[in-house]
């Protein structure tokens, strides 16, 4: 059984953007880069994961504040034939108690909840070790706030203003391993690092700070490969492309693949090359 993830409630916008969890992915083998340049539907993107669900159920686990929040996401997943809801709770400290206790696959929990805050309840399973992915639902759309919660150990991140099929997007999205990242949050972090101070001195591009080989490692991270692929790309050692890896983040202040693939997407001088 796939392990799902803990939905922090967070809402998202139409036309959801998929993002790897951790180390760059593809989209099954789509490309997210390629599925960006198509402007995928969340409707056609979430037809395309229900096609790789391949039968699976999803044990999912809800936690908000608001009682017409928990009940309406409940119904949405409900009408999902492969999510099964194990628990609905009001308070992150309950949350983290039944999930210790019932090891959802997949949790939907807001930020902002009384006894025990969102981000406290992330970090309390990931220290735990608790095999629940965490999916972020909420009405913060802050840079702090998603950089918080990916830091944090969430896998996704969603507003609350999404439609039904981004979120079912991101349920299925992060239930099958991949990072999910809705556009409207995505703004913020590309908001947040082109304000960086990450130019040198007279640089005409938040790119020029890297090498040719950096920029091409950071391209194929966006075009979804993985540190092995990339590696095979370049005809390079993977303990290479890691420390390439390293450096594009450490010089670009960029912490995550999602903010990574945002800058790329962002970044003219990089799209020309």
């Amino acid at each position: 059984m796939v392990r799902a993830c803990v939905v922090f409630g967070i809402g998202a916008m139409a036309g959801a953007l998929l993002i790897d969890c951790l180390m760059p992915e593809v989209f099954g083998d789509y490309p997210l880069a390629h599925a960006i340049a198509m402007l995928a539907t969340a409707e056609q993107q979430l037809a395309y994961m229900l096609s790789r669900n391949q039968g699976m159920k999803y044990r999912v686990l809800i936690a908000d504040d608001h009682a017409i929040m928990r009940e309406g996401v409940r119904a949405l997943l409900l009408s999902d034939g492969s999510v099964e809801v194990v628990a609905a709770v009001d308070n992150g400290r309950d949350a983290v108690r039944l999930a210790v206790a019932l090891k959802p696959d997949l949790a939907v929990m807001e930020l902002t909840m009384p006894q025990m805050d969102g981000l406290s309840a992330i970090r309390e399973l990931v220290h735990h070790a608790v095999p629940t992915r965490i999916l972020v639902l909420t009405t913060h759309k802050t840079e702090e706030h998603v950089r918080a919660s990916l830091k944090a150990g969430a896998w996704g991140y969603v507003v609350k203003d999404a439609g039904a099929a981004e979120l079912m997007l991101a349920i299925h999205s992060v239930a099958q391993g991949r990072k999910f990242i809705s556009p409207a949050v995505t703004e913020c972090i590309v908001a947040g690092y082109l304000s960086a101070d990450c130019v040198q001195a007279g640089a005409g591009s938040p790119s020029d700070v890297l090498t040719p080989r950096e920029k091409q490692v950071l391209k194929l991270i966006a075009a979804g490969r993985r540190n092995r692929e990339i590696a095979g790309c370049l005809s390079l050692s993977v303990k290479t492309v890691e420390k390439h890896r390293a450096n594009v983040m450490k010089k670009l202040d960029l912490h995550n693949t999602a903010a990574l693939t945002a800058f790329v997407i962002n970044d003219a001088a990089l799209s020309a090359t």
